[in-house]
């Protein structure tokens, strides 16, 4: 199934469960009419300004990677690395492991003789989190750094 397939069949999982929970807070309760509300169309849905990606783990971790992280000073702009950390994307990539479970280790704790120290920027456990999950991402391919 294509991500745009996946994001319409969210969108009107979210649609119908909204429209729902509006109907029981108008009536006090569960909508008990002999004749459900339609579900809204497909281009309804498809037409609607996309608010999901602006809450998406790996768009936040970008944003921490390449802000208050400060990841980008060390590992660069576009993830190729430099002088003091090694590349997380590209054919420079020098990762022993891209598992998510790993990548979440080394932003959490730091890495041992290296300059990787844990708790970067100051980020809190969920940022530590976002910014793994974009780290993963760039790393196996999944999206852009």
């Amino acid at each position: 199934m294509s991500d745009h397939a996946r994001r319409l069949r969210s969108l009107v999982a979210l649609a119908t469960s909204t429209a729902f929970a509006v109907a029981c807070h108008q009536s006090g309760g569960p909508n008990t009419s002999a004749s459900p509300a339609p579900a809204p169309s497909a281009e309804t849905i498809a037409s609607a300004p996309d608010t999901v990606s602006a809450q998406d783990p790996v768009t936040e971790g970008r944003k921490i990677f390449h802000g208050k992280g400060l990841c980008y000073a060390c590992h660069g702009g576009r993830l190729q690395g430099g002088p003091v950390a090694p590349a997380l994307a590209g054919a420079g990539r020098n990762m022993k492991d891209t598992s998510f479970a790993y990548i979440l280790q080394v932003v959490r704790a730091g890495s041992p003789h290296t300059p990787m120290v844990a708790n970067q920027g100051g980020i809190d456990a969920g940022e530590m989190v976002q910014v793994a999950n974009y780290v993963w991402a760039v790393s196996n391919q999944r999206t852009v750094p």
